[in-house]
């Protein structure tokens, strides 16, 4: 069996889906620990209690935050360096019992299934995941049910 789609990607969708991979990537917790390490340099600076220790802590939290800034901002202009290069914003996809072939007017890829190692799913995309790091945005709207289906088993059936 096999299915091919058709994918038209804009700003907005490349955008969301990476907002979504990197919040599922680093967890609430990420994000409570995040507040946490803001409020307790500042509660201390206001109530008074200041010392080299808090100082070293609060330079390397914000020195991580920036990292981690970075490296959002560096994906999303990666992400987002399809536009730049590509005439048409679209790619095919022919997802088939081997893998995924991805064609575009800037290339085309052949990723055969054991090289996925999940899907993010999320209410209007999927991510699918490779490499690690690497995604595939496949928007729920584009794609039919039947496809979804069986790109669902593919990854099942040949996760490592």
């Amino acid at each position: 069996m096999s299915c091919t789609c058709v994918i038209k990607y804009d700003r907005p969708l490349v955008r969301r889906a990476l907002n979504k991979y990197m919040a599922r990537r680093l967890g609430i917790s990420f994000f409570i620990a995040l507040l946490v390490a803001v409020l307790l340099p500042l509660l201390s600076y206001i109530s008074g209690f200041w010392s080299i220790v808090l100082t070293v802590v609060t330079l390397t939290l914000g020195a991580a935050l920036a990292f981690l800034i970075f490296v959002y901002y560096a994906r999303l202009r990666a992400a987002e360096g399809f536009f730049d290069k590509a005439n048409e914003p679209s790619v095919t996809f022919n997802f088939s019992d081997e893998g995924v072939i991805t064609d575009s007017d800037i290339g085309s890829t052949n990723l055969k299934w054991a090289a996925f190692d999940e899907i993010l799913k999320f209410s209007d995309v999927w991510l699918l995941l490779y490499a690690k790091s690497g995604y595939m945005t496949l928007p729920l709207n584009q794609i039919t049910p039947e496809c979804c289906q069986f790109i669902e088993q593919q990854v099942t059936h040949h996760r490592k």
